[in-house]
Parts: structure tokens; C-alpha cells; sequence
């Protein structure tokens, strides 16, 4: 035996169809029996039959120019076009795997300077307390990710040459 409903609407659909979506940053309501997915900024979305797929296309970080120096952000890379400090987030706030891409992109000296409690590691050096880490080399590079328990930057990929203090 099968049911058929006309007119449907929440009030009157069965107790196993969702009548309310509820997201990360909201919920969302059908009007009319049509619930519209839509993509933000880097996704996109499509449908067909049953399914709703949303794909992210831009899986990367935003990168900037950085000619003077500036206070990193968290989820950010940067490459560095001249004699620049990149200082590095305060502990406060920063979540376990916060991570920074430093490029050195000119034959300038680029430091990475750690934060009041914090140390950078490179392999199986470690800078001082609030320490640097410094490259004069082109086509450096170090991908550093934070860590709460030790307030450590632990690099995850590093290349060129790169002295800590």
C-alpha cells in the first residue's frame, strides 16, 4: 500500500521528512517545499536526483605581498619581498594546528619571530623563548603549525636554509 500527499506542507508531512535544516551558522526552513543550497566564496554546489554535493574549490590559504613587516595571521601564507619581520600570532586565541607559510621571495633577510612564551622548531633545532627564525636565501620556505601544549611552532615542511636564535 502506498500514501499520496497533496498539497503538502510541514504541517502535514510525515514525522520522517525534515521540515528545518539546521546548519553551522543557522537553520534553514523550506518555503514552499524548496530548500535552496547555495555555494559561498571558493564552493560550489550541485544536485541531481536525492544528492546535494558541495564541493570546496579553493582548499588553499590566501597569500599576501609583504614588503614591510607585519603580524601574521593564523590559515595565512605570505611571501616575503623584502627585509621584513613576520611576527607571529599571540598564544591567545591561536587553535592546536594554527599554521603560517613564511616564502622568502628576494635575497633580503626575512625573520620569523615568535611570540612572548613561544618557540619555533625546525627539525630538531628549537629557538630560544620568543625566538626567530631567519633566512637571507630565496625560495626559502617554512610552513610552520602551532601547537597549544608546548606553545611551539613545529615546522611541518621547511626548505632553504633557515637559522634559529
Amino acid at each position: 500500500m502506498s500514501e499520496f500527499y497533496i498539497a503538502t506542507t510541514s504541517s502535514n508531512l510525515p514525522p520522517s521528512v525534515a521540515t528545518s535544516y539546521v546548519t553551522d551558522s543557522g537553520t534553514a526552513t523550506p518555503a514552499a517545499n524548496i530548500l535552496n543550497v547555495l555555494g559561498g566564496n571558493g564552493v560550489s554546489t550541485r544536485g541531481s536526483g536525492n544528492t546535494v554535493t558541495v564541493q570546496v574549490i579553493n582548499d588553499g590559504f590566501p597569500w599576501t605581498d609583504e614588503a614591510i613587516s607585519f603580524t601574521a595571521q593564523p590559515q595565512n601564507g605570505y611571501f616575503c619581498t623584502g627585509t621584513v619581520t613576520c611576527n607571529l600570532p599571540l598564544s591567545a586565541g591561536l587553535t592546536n594546528g594554527a599554521t603560517v607559510i613564511v616564502y622568502v621571495d628576494s635575497a633580503s633577510v626575512v625573520t620569523i619571530q615568535a611570540a612572548a612564551g613561544q618557540t619555533i622548531q625546525v627539525g630538531s633545532g628549537q629557538s630560544s623563548v620568543a625566538g626567530t627564525a631567519t633566512s637571507t636565501s630565496e625560495g626559502s620556505v617554512l610552513t610552520l603549525a602551532y601547537r597549544i601544549f608546548d606553545q611551539e611552532w613545529h615546522a611541518i615542511s621547511d626548505s632553504g636554509s633557515w637559522t634559529l636564535a
